[in-house]
This record gives structure tokens, C-alpha cells and sequence, in this order.
């Protein structure tokens, strides 16, 4: 970590021309009314710091930021806000801003995902004893809820490849299933695998994949996040063809790994090379859904909301918005359903929503509101911290509306499921 007296305060390299368009697409501006934490505020703010060391006033304010590069997307001098943001984070206390320790040990966790298929286990077991027995508005029964799974609850945490002898001969693609699904969510690994064989293709998933650094970036702790990289980036290198992504975050972060080391003349064609080969699973799933599929036209309508994750709205010269929907419109008997001001973030935000919960929640809860009314059977997405996020948000409203990641859905519609469709699986509505 730099040293905190030789830390400077960076500013865009295009000076805010304090336009405040940023203003209207900052989610934690909209729920505070606070323009100290917009991009204005905190390009105003490194110009008064400039060579200044950051205080703990500056930190909170700086810590109290989602980087979910909206700002950035409409700024007209192109000020990359978000990089700014965690360049300064690097001369940071360990423990700055809200609930520093809760981000840390976080942070620590993630150096070790495998501590995550632990956290699953004693989740599950918790909620299933606890969730119905906790008050509405209970804290912990709100943790718990991002647990919550629709399906069976026994499965290993981290899934074996398959071992039949037809499943042996499915041509296999090479799959980064990231933390959350690996140890948290492997579900979300079942229903990739059951979807794939349904096209004759199987994964093969490289043992001993780390976190693909996110959340370290993010957090000012560039060479966490490149240690963390650089096993995945060595991994997934001996490997050949597209690798498919599960989680919009983790897809964002192993297309920037070109970027990330691009000054690394040891890594920067490796990384480089990973990048271009990685896929987002609806930009996969979206040509594999050309091929010819005989979907059950009789099932029941299903009203569903898809949520864009910030990390494939932002920050892409191309954007991933319009394949889930296309996938969506494409599978029978659903409609899709969308908010009438368009897409918004959940509040998640990685450590956001460790760091500043009470705002994290307020921006949750809006989004909630929101989808509620649009009255959704099923809300689906393809971010494992949105996933969280959105489970946390039903059961904070009361509403027993799934959350479930697209590859479920689309398995469950397109005839892909070996063991039933969605439908025959409560709380789903027929």
C-alpha cells in the first residue's frame, strides 16, 4: 500500500467542465441529495486536495461510491471517474471509510474464495431454521435471505465435471464460473451444465481458478487484485478457444485484464490474450439459441424482469443490454417486462453494500419498489452481487418473487432441463 504522506489526490485528465450530467445518473446522489458524493463532487474535491493527504472526511466520501460508471458514461470530456476513484483508495487507510473492517476482512475473504463454500453451508442450514421465525425487518434475516435458492439445497459446493459416458463426449468450453457461483451459488453451475449438453456442449473448468481481482481493484489494492489475476490468467492460458463468463462482474474484470497489465511486459500478452477470449454468457447463450430447438410452446406465461447489471451498462464501448433480451424474447410464452425510466442500479456495489448498508439498502429498495410494481413472476440476471442484491431486496419488500440467474431460465424454457422445468418448482407461479 502507498504511503499515505506521498499519496496524492488524482483528478481526470480532462478537467470537469462542471456540467452535471453525472449528477443525474449517480445513484447515490439521487438517494442522498448530497453532491459531495457525485462526480462532480469528487473532481471539485481533487482539485482542492491536489497534493494533499487524504483525510478521514475525504475517504467516507471517496468509500461512498458503487464505481458502477454511470458517471463516466455520460461525462462529455470522457473523465474516467471510476479509475480515479480507486487510484485514490490506494493511498487510504487499511480501514478507511464506513464499516472499514467489515470491507477488509472482505477483502481477505476473497484471497481465499474457497472460505465463501463454508459461508454457503452454514447460510442455508441458518435460513432454513431461522428465515420464517425472524421479525420482517430483521437484519439477519435479511443476510440470510441472499442465501435463499430456488431448487434443491444439496449440492456439492463446488460441482464435479460430469462422468457419464455421454456427457464425456460433449465438446467441451473452457468456463470461468467465478466465486459466488463456484462456492456460493453452484446452482448456477448445474443449470450452465444441463443448458450446454442440451447443445452437445460440456465445461471444463480449470482447477484452482481464483478471484478474478474485482473487489480488490475496486478497493485501491491493485497488486491483491493482480496476484489474484495472475493465477487465473495463467490457468485459463493453457487453455484454447472462447472462455465463457457466468457473472457480468467477473466478465468486466477479465476483459480489463489487458489494460490492468499493460505495463507488465511478463503478463501483458497473457492477460491480453484472456481478455479477448472471454465471453458474458448471454452473448454465448444468444448464438447458441440460433441453432434449431424444439422449446415446449405449452408451458404457462411467465412475467419476467431482467436486471442489467452496471458492469455490462457501463464502461464498454459495446455495451451487453440488448442480448439478454433478445434471449428473453425469444423463449416462448414470456414476457419481458421493463422499468418505465429504464435500467438502474441494485446498490450492491461489491463492498458498497458492506460499507455504506444503510444507503446500499435505500437504493436497493427503490429499485425494489419499482420492479414490484410491475408485477414479475421471476426477476432474473446474470450478476452473482446482483443476484445477492436482488434476493436481499424481495425479502426486505416481503415478496416471494425468485431470483434466479438467465441460464435457469432459459434452461427451463428451451427444454434443456433434465430434471423439470422452472414451473413445477415453487414459489414460480403458473
Amino acid at each position: 500500500m502507498k504511503d499515505r504522506e506521498e499519496s496524492a489526490v488524482p483528478a481526470g485528465r480532462n478537467r470537469c467542465a462542471k456540467c452535471g450530467a453525472c449528477t443525474a445518473v449517480c445513484p447515490v446522489y439521487r438517494a442522498t441529495g448530497h453532491e459531495i458524493y457525485s462526480a462532480r463532487g469528487k473532481q471539485h474535491l481533487a482539485e482542492v486536495y491536489k497534493e494533499r493527504r487524504p483525510g478521514p472526511v475525504f475517504e467516507d466520501i471517496y468509500s461512498t461510491c458503487l464505481l458502477c460508471g454511470a458517471c463516466a458514461s455520460v461525462c462529455p470530456r470522457k473523465i474516467d471517474i471510476t479509475g480515479d476513484v480507486m487510484a485514490a483508495r490506494q493511498g487510504f487507510s487499511p480501514f478507511y471509510g464506513g464499516h472499514g473492517y467489515q470491507k477488509y476482512l472482505a477483502r481477505k475473504v476473497l484471497n481465499h474464495p474457497s472460505l465463501l463454500g463454508a459461508a454457503r453451508q452454514i447460510g442455508r442450514r441458518a435460513a432454513a431454521l431461522l428465515a420464517a421465525r425472524l421479525p420482517a425487518d430483521s437484519g439477519l434475516r435479511l443476510r440470510l435471505a441472499m442465501f435463499a435458492e430456488d431448487g434443491d439445497d444439496e449440492r456439492p459446493a463446488a460441482l464435479s465435471a460430469p462422468s457419464s459416458g455421454a456427457e464425456k463426449e460433449l465438446a467441451k468450453v473452457v468456463y470461468y464460473p467465478g466465486c459466488a457461483a463456484r462456492y456460493l451459488y453452484p446452482e448456477i453451475i448445474d443449470d450452465i451444465e444441463q443448458l450446454l449438453a442440451g447443445y452437445g456442449l460440456g465445461l471444463h473448468r480449470p482447477d484452482g481458478l481464483a478471484c478474478c481481482g474485482l473487489a480488490m481493484q475496486a478497493a485501491g489494492h491493485p497488486d491483491e487484485a493482480r496476484r489474484a489475476a495472475r493465477t487465473t490468467i495463467d490457468l485459463l492460458s493453457q487453455t484454447n478457444g472462447p472462455i465463457l463468463v457466468s457473472c457480468g462482474s467477473c466478465y468486466a474484470q477479465l476483459a480489463r485484464y489487458g489494460e490492468v497489465f499493460a505495463t507488465d511486459e511478463s503478463w501483458r500478452e497473457k492477460a491480453r490474450s484472456v481478455s479477448e477470449r472471454a465471453v458474458e454468457i448471454s452473448r454465448f447463450v444468444e448464438e447458441l439459441l440460433h441453432q434449431s430447438v424444439a422449446p415446449d410452446q405449452h408451458q404457462p406465461l411467465l412475467r419476467v424482469f431482467y436486471h442489467d447489471p452496471c458492469h455490462l451498462r457501463h464502461g464498454h464501448s459495446m455495451p451487453i443490454t440488448s442480448e439478454p433480451r433478445a434471449i428473453l424474447r425469444s423463449l416462448p410464452q414470456v414476457e419481458l417486462l421493463e422499468l418505465p425510466d429504464g435500467p438502474q442500479c441494485c446498490g450492491q456495489g461489491g463492498l458498497f453494500h458492506l460499507g455504506a448498508p444503510e444507503l446500499s439498502a435505500a437504493i436497493r429498495d427503490d429499485l425494489a419498489r419499482k420492479i414490484i410494481e410491475l408485477a414479475p413472476d421471476v426477476i432474473t440476471t446474470t450478476c452473482s452481487g446482483c443476484l445477492m442484491q436482488l434476493k436481499t431486496a424481495m425479502a426486505a419488500a416481503g415478496r416471494e418473487i425468485p431470483v434466479v440467474h438467465l441460464a435457469r431460465l432459459v434452461r427451463s424454457r428451451t427444454g434443456s432441463s433434465a430434471d423439470g422445468s422452472l414451473e413445477q418448482r415453487p414459489p414460480f407461479r403458473k
